[in-house]
């Protein structure tokens, strides 16, 4: 197709084009911003937007974030797509499928893969260009739920002396999983704790590990651990369980690597697409959630 509109890209550096895309995504995704997360140096130049531009504003937009990814076992480079969307008034016209083609033919030359996470209402839009929905699975325990001894110190990342804690654990930090997981992601882990898990890590001094929780409904659900060494994860469970309710703790990421117990699995359909790999064991499929652009 032809396009009428002038595409700007890798703009990391230029303020006016910043500027433009915080407006554009208080627009398309309006409980969101990358604001304090780029005024804080978290956007590096390993997250590229890609953006069309009519009048000196942006009116589509397709980033791509440069993901150092494990897959069973294996290191491997990957390109994970985001902040996929575009302007109301300019929908219809073939401006996000110009964009998916257009960094699709750019990055094939120096990726492995490609990989997504999408909303459910853009579900038949990405299997045009050869992505495949994957299932992931939440691990859930049910039985052995240890007695609460609380003492994990809560996290704000407004404290300078606990935003300098978090930032050195995050440098040191090991994988969560290797089944499909990631390396050096800091700066998208930060993303989440600014915007999503402000109020949701807790830190445990004895085994410098920060567990980011949340208790709902008699459930505990882990999304992240940032640790550096091996700890004993039942013992440090009993420090971060807040309530005497808790009848369940759902993990968001497989047991390879903290080695918990479990007793089933659920499905869940999260709106993860990829092209070009496969798994050898599907049922251990979860990306880390703090690694999701």
């Amino acid at each position: 197709m032809n396009i009428k509109y002038n595409l700007v890209e890798n703009y990391r550096n230029d303020v006016a084009m910043i500027n433009q895309y915080h407006n554009f995504i208080s627009k398309i995704f309006p409980l969101i911003s990358f604001k304090e997360w780029y005024e804080k140096g978290f956007w590096t130049s390993k997250y590229i937007p890609y953006s069309l531009i009519k009048n000196d504003e942006i009116i589509s937009n397709v980033c791509v974030a440069i993901m150092d990814v494990i897959v069973d076992g294996r290191k491997k480079v990957a390109a994970q797509i985001g902040a996929v969307g575009t302007l109301p008034e300019y929908r219809h016209k073939g401006l996000s499928r110009y964009l998916m083609n257009y960094v699709l033919e750019k990055h094939s030359p120096d990726v492995q893969f490609f990989f997504l996470f999408a909303n459910e209402t853009v579900m038949e839009f990405y299997p045009r260009f050869g992505f495949n929905n994957i299932i992931e699975n939440i691990f859930v325990a049910e039985n052995k739920i240890p007695m609460s001894n609380y003492c994990a110190r809560k996290l704000n990342p407004a404290d300078k002396e606990d935003y300098v804690l978090l930032q050195a654990l995050l440098k040191k930090r090991r994988p969560i999983t290797e089944c499909f997981g990631a390396e050096n992601y800091d700066h998208i882990t930060m993303w989440h704790i600014l915007n999503v898990y402000r109020n949701d890590m807790y830190y445990l001094e004895d085994e410098e590990v920060i567990f980011i929780k949340t208790e709902a409904e008699g459930s505990l659900n882990i999304w992240e651990v940032i640790f550096g060494d091996e700890f004993n994860i039942s013992e440090a469970l009993r420090k971060i369980i807040g309530s005497s309710i808790i009848r369940r703790i759902n993990y968001h990421f497989p047991p390879d690597q903290l080695k918990y117990e479990f007793n089933r699995v659920i499905n869940k359909q999260s709106g993860l697409f990829i092209k070009g790999q496969t798994f050898e064991k599907s049922s251990m499929v979860k990306y880390p959630e703090t690694a999701q652009t």
